[in-house]
């Protein structure tokens, strides 16, 4: 049986700036580019047909020629991998981007901004699709180039997966999936991979972006790579990323050393575990005259670990009924707050809240403590 072996990623955002990162931020936006000629390497050392990069590629079109120079250099070098690309909403095909004003790699296909397919006589495989041409798209009923039994047939589309049109974003229905009767959709603009589906005959996923760009993208970042052939789609995610975006509670519950409790923590879960980017939510209960210095704790990880946030969520290990019983300020406080518990929507908010204040009593809350 006819088949074709491909390597689909998405949503690279090459030339990112993740502010947070402070003097690593400038580091960071090369390594989305590393990323992707780890990409291309992994399309070669596979023997990958095709690479197909579905959209937001750049995180825009008015980034740092040499971000547009690594990604043609590196496509250049590697003749024997055809890419083709479809672009997204960052990096839309228009006056500014960099496939209309640049010479093209020859081995590098773009998409046109109006229904497209890309012939490939020697491997019997078309590649379907359309680019973005502006930040917004949206999504049609039916596309309306036909799919050729006599190819495999392969769509690469940049949009959401959604029951209707109402997205901005190329809204990517089941009845379009239905009616475009390809054989496998290589999806890009969710940042999460998903597992693969399948409508009818029509097989579709979404790799995801190769390198978070955040804590709200905690899982593994890469491709999916893998063979696809008339009614058979048999793809593998493979992680690419150089780090990972992860969020740790730690309960520092009895433990005197915090720092040695979050880097045990780090250890015994996360593998590659000094390269990733850590939040770390302190939790549990400490003795009220325990002060955490979260200035300290953050220096002290951050001489071993990339990039590490703290915030300090332990409550203190005291009797709060006893101490509503104090006819102190600090007494008439927890009592008060005490009876907020009772008829509060949100119980974990209001007992964030009394232990802000007991720090507050003991002189331990700063101005702007997160």
């Amino acid at each position: 049986m006819n088949s074709v072996k491909i390597l689909h990623t998405a949503d690279l955002h090459i030339g990112a700036r993740d502010a947070f990162l402070g003097t690593a931020a400038e580091s960071r936006r090369f390594e989305a580019l590393l990323t992707f000629e780890r990409i291309v390497d992994l399309a070669k050392e596979k023997c990958a047909d095709l690479l197909l990069i579905a959209g937001d590629l750049f995180d825009s079109n008015n980034i740092e020629p040499a971000f547009i120079d690594g990604v043609f250099n590196k496509i250049t070098a590697t003749p024997e991998i055809r890419v083709i690309f479809a672009a997204g909403n960052h990096d839309p095909l228009n006056a500014d981007s960099p496939f209309t004003t640049r010479a093209l790699p020859q081995n590098l296909f773009v998409l046109k901004g109006s229904d497209d397919v890309i012939t490939f006589e020697d491997i019997k495989t078309k590649v379907y699709g359309r680019s973005f041409e502006s930040v917004y798209l949206k999504g049609v009923e039916e596309f309306t180039l036909k799919a050729d039994n006599d190819y495999i047939n392969i769509m690469l589309q940049h949009g959401e997966l959604r029951a209707d049109l109402g997205s901005d974003y190329n809204s990517i229905t089941p009845k379009f999936v239905k009616k475009s009767g390809m054989d496998y959709i290589a999806l890009g603009h969710v940042h999460a991979h998903t597992p693969v589906g399948k409508i009818e005959n029509t097989f579709f996923a979404y790799p995801g972006c190769p390198e978070g760009q955040g804590f709200d993208e905690l899982d593994q970042k890469g491709v999916y790579l893998g063979e696809i052939s008339k009614g058979n789609c048999e793809l593998e995610f493979i992680t690419v990323s150089k780090r990972q975006h992860i969020v740790r509670r730690v309960d520092i519950t009895g433990r005197a050393d915090i720092v040695t409790a979050v880097l045990d923590d780090i250890e015994a879960n996360c593998s590659n575990w000094a390269d990733n980017l850590y939040k770390i939510e302190l939790v549990g209960s400490i003795p009220p005259e325990n002060e955490i210095n979260l200035a300290e704790i953050t220096a002290r990880l951050s001489s071993v670990l990339y990039f590490v946030k703290v915030r300090d969520k332990t409550e203190f290990l005291i009797d709060f009924e006893l101490l509503a019983k104090d006819p102190t300020l600090k007494g008439v406080f927890v009592k008060n707050m005490l009876e907020k518990m009772k008829t509060a929507e949100d119980v974990e908010a209001v007992r964030r809240a009394l232990n802000v204040g007991l720090r507050a009593f003991n002189s331990e809350v700063k101005y702007n403590e997160d």
